[in-house]
């Protein structure tokens, strides 16, 4: 699980990386001068340290978090913990965007009946928890 949430945070960090890059250059281009070297190195060793910091507090933040399914209950452990029973539950599905498919991970949102929705993210195995979530709200 480490790796998902890790990995999310990464690539966006990444890409806001890389359009900060391009709007320097372009006002260095549009200056119609290059972009010294110290200006690349720091942007590259900025992005570096901010992804660094993300990653270690993404880290302290999901590091943690369990998702523990008993038989009546689904406790939740992100923090503080919460539990919900199964009969209040009134849907749920599950998605995988690409990097789930990739890294075979994915999220379940269960539609609770008073409207509320909860996202069970980076789950390992997203196929096997949402039939065993299923089977458990069909029993209640």
């Amino acid at each position: 699980m480490p790796e998902r949430f890790l990995l999310d945070k990464i690539l966006v960090l990444l890409g806001l990386g890389i359009l900060l890059y391009i709007g320097i250059y372009v006002n260095y281009y549009l200056l119609n001068s290059l972009v010294p070297s110290y200006v690349n190195w720091l942007v590259i060793v900025g992005v570096l340290i901010v992804c660094a910091l993300e990653s270690i507090l993404s880290y302290v933040r999901y590091g943690n978090y369990s998702y523990e399914f008993h038989e009546h209950t689904l406790v939740i452990d992100a923090g503080k913990t919460k539990s919900i029973d199964y009969s209040d539950i009134h849907n749920i599905h599950y998605s995988m965007n690409l990097l789930d498919k990739l890294l075979k991970t994915g999220s379940i949102v269960l539609e609770l009946k008073d409207r509320r929705n909860i996202r069970l993210k980076y789950l390992k195995n997203p196929n096997q928890a949402y039939f065993l979530l299923q089977k458990s709200i069909s029993r209640q």
